[in-house]
């Protein structure tokens, strides 16, 4: 990592390669047309961390998803599998599930608008009332919800729009790339709080935000109390591969005779049993390309996925996660649920700002990324990246 001449710079520097460059120009930020393009050539392609298989235990447990105009479902079936539908009636559009969680009776989706039912196994429809069998133009048989993919890894269900999407596999180069987060054991995890989070800002904006921590000490003393960002990040191996999506951070250490990434630094669980007491003193960063980062600390794990709702509004889904023991015998999880809600608060407004003020004239041509911006230019270069693609 490059270092300033005797001084002290974030995390301890940044690569040789990183250098002073434009950001977005404000119109990417606000503009309904560039917004439309990053649903279509980004969203749309790209898997999506939709959730926790937790999140639906039993047949019938569904929950919801929107970003732009899209809702879809996420259900448990009939045979214990996860499956993604678009939330819509092949009937006449309606909803099929009006509420953002709840239950099908045994696992059949029926619509509330005139009760044709589905199979949630495959997305046959099983019935349509009052339409007789057999009549001419017209057979259940030849109806079917629309399904998105839907994979299951580590204990987080993910799903892309896109029939054509390259395996999960492939696209975050499993197992490999996830191998030094399985010490984590986040299958085996269960989410002990979630928060849903309204920001008046475009969704860039909130990931280039989660990119760097040029800004930690500014707006996050709490965070900075135990984490410092003047402390040298640890960097992960190079063997271990990232690719066009998943990017490995690293970790923050903690202040010396801090315990825990909490609101007083004391530890009030047992770290993770497969840690090694290296692992206890900092927190890993993961951060997956369009929407979400995970934040891995000794005795929780802490998710935020982001769903744009227009292109100065989106939607952050925040979970935190500890091992069922800790949930059954009631041990205090506030600490660890406290930092994160107050310093995702603190970055919501941040972007409230970015947002309000890059729509100004004087901002058309945008700002300027210094080398500490070093993963937001990355990120830049990413959302570019896809958007130069052919259809």
């Amino acid at each position: 990592m490059k270092t300033t001449d005797g001084g002290t710079t974030i995390e301890g520097g940044w690569p040789q390669e990183a250098k002073f460059e434009p950001t977005f120009r404000g119109y990417e930020y606000s503009n309904q047309e560039n917004f439309n393009r990053e649903i279509e050539k980004i969203w749309m392609k790209s898997w999506l961390l939709a959730g926790r298989v937790e999140e639906v235990p039993n047949v019938g447990d569904y929950f919801t998803v929107q970003f732009e105009k899209e809702n879809l479902i996420i259900m448990r079936t009939q045979s214990g599998s996860i499956e993604t539908y678009y939330n819509v009636c092949m009937h006449r559009g309606s909803l099929l599930c009006t509420e953002e969680k709840g239950h099908m009776s045994k696992g059949y989706i029926t619509c509330p608008y005139h009760s044709w039912m589905y199979d949630s196994e495959n997305g046959k429809l099983l019935s349509a009332p009052n339409i007789p069998k057999g009549i001419e133009g017209f057979s259940c048989e030849n109806v079917r919800l629309n399904s998105v993919k839907t994979e299951i890894w580590d204990g987080y269900i993910w799903i892309n729009l896109d029939p054509e999407a390259p395996s999960l596999e492939e696209s975050f180069h499993l197992p490999k790339s996830w191998s030094i987060y399985e010490k984590y054991d986040m299958k085996n995890l269960k989410v002990g709080a979630q928060k849903t989070y309204t920001v008046e800002a475009n969704w860039k904006l909130i990931m280039e935000n989660a990119s760097e921590c040029y800004h930690c000490g500014n707006i996050h003393p709490e965070l900075s109390r135990v984490t410092p960002p003047n402390r040298p990040r640890k960097w992960i191996d190079k063997d271990i591969p990232d690719t066009t999506v998943l990017k490995h951070v690293g970790a923050m250490e903690l202040k010396p005779g801090l315990e825990r990434v909490n609101m007083d630094g004391k530890a009030y669980r047992q770290p993770f049993e497969n840690l090694t007491e290296e692992d206890v003193s900092k927190i890993f960063y993961l951060h997956i390309f369009p929407h979400c980062y995970i934040c891995m600390s000794a005795d929780y794990v802490f998710i935020a996925a982001l769903w744009p709702l227009a292109v100065d509004k989106t939607i952050i889904k925040g979970y935190w996660m500890f091992t069922p023991e800790v949930l059954e015998n009631g041990e205090p999880i506030q600490d660890a649920i406290d930092i994160w809600d107050i310093t995702s608060k603190e970055d919501w407004e941040a972007c409230e700002w970015a947002q309000q003020g890059n729509q100004s004239r004087v901002y058309e041509n945008g700002g300027i990324l210094t080398p500490i911006d070093w993963r937001v230019a990355k990120f830049k270069h990413y959302v570019h990246e896809e958007l130069a693609k052919p259809v």
